[in-house]
């Protein structure tokens, strides 16, 4: 027998045509949702999906389940809406997608807000490699997205909103050899074992290639590059202060734990490049219920707090803050 979230697994890797985007939508990381789909496959002795360049795409088996669990969920959905008005507690469902980054600042920010403004409404909020975020709002995976657009070419059906730019420096334990010197160069930072995302903005990369020459040339490179790979700059900041990786972070992500004295700022001069340029991405035509403006509010809002908290530290540190 089929269980309801296997129909939804089911149904999800169908409707988008994608593991990856499928796992999005319901909020698991991939290889949990392809260890699921594997083992439903076995219990059923056959396949659901066959891969192709395009995705994947449903066989027969798994298109007559789409068709018959389709009208399942669908009297289920309706049922769980007749309970929630006889309750008096209908809900509204409010998917947000955001680039690591933005998801981990501003996006918890209103969030957190959002649950006293808006206590009827269900908030899920997906965090992922900013490159995804413009395609998950183009196939209505979500309203609202926000990413780095630095760079960024918008398609016409997508509407961008500029928030302000944040500080970026890079940062490592207190004690790390780097942060006892009075300076150290960008290929100094780059020698070290970096923990960063899995892809940067292309205005990031330059830089990084030029500082690692640099640093090969002095004879002075750690081999691997990134050292680290993790899309959460959170998970990073807490890794930190357990070895002598370095991270690029924004102020404002890191600020609480320089606070504490868990990590510290490298002594390095920061150069226009490092920062990161949140904006807000949505469909151009599509109106906006109560519920995403109240939150576009809270993140315009968290978005002003962020950039004065940011300006401050960079002030009283001594350190340029614009960003270019």
């Amino acid at each position: 027998m089929i269980e309801v979230r296997e129909l939804r697994l089911v149904k999800a890797i169908d409707d988008h045509g994608s593991l990856v985007r499928a796992a999005r939508v319901l909020g698991i990381a991939q290889p949990a949702l392809t260890r699921a789909l594997a083992r439903l496959e076995a219990r059923l002795s056959g396949k659901l999906f066959e891969r192709s360049r395009r995705g994947v795409i449903a066989t027969d088996l798994g298109r007559a389940i789409v068709a018959e669990g389709s009208d399942i969920l669908e009297r289920l959905e309706k049922l769980d809406r007749h309970l929630a008005e006889a309750r008096g507690t209908q809900t509204h469902d409010l998917d947000v997608i955001a680039g690591a980054y933005m998801a981990e600042t501003l996006c918890l920010t209103a969030a957190a807000r959002m649950l006293a403004a808006f206590p009827n409404t269900r908030l899920q909020l997906v965090s992922a490699n900013w490159t995804e975020v413009a395609a998950a709002i183009l196939d209505r995976e979500a309203p609202i997205g926000l990413m780095d657009i630095r760079g960024f070419v918008a398609d016409p059906g997508l509407a961008v909103e500029k928030l302000r730019p944040q500080p970026a420096i890079f940062v490592a334990r207190a004690g790390h050899p780097l942060a006892k010197q009075k300076s150290v160069s960008f290929a100094d930072i780059m020698a070290q074992p970096l923990a960063f995302i899995g892809r940067a903005p292309r205005e990031v990369q330059a830089p990084q290639i030029a500082a690692r020459e640099e640093a090969r040339r002095l004879g002075q490179l750690h081999p691997a590059f990134p050292a680290l790979v993790h899309e959460s700059p959170t998970v990073t900041l807490r890794l930190l202060p357990q070895c002598d990786a370095v991270a690029g972070v924004s102020v404002t992500m890191a600020m609480e734990a320089l606070r504490h004295g868990d990590i510290v700022a490298l002594p390095w001069q920061r150069a226009p490049w490092a920062s990161i340029h949140p904006g807000i991405i949505t469909l151009r035509n599509r109106a906006l219920g109560p519920a995403e403006q109240g939150f576009l509010e809270f993140i315009r809002t968290a978005d002003q707090q962020a950039a004065e908290e940011a300006l401050a530290w960079c002030a009283a540190q001594g350190v340029p803050s614009e960003c270019g």
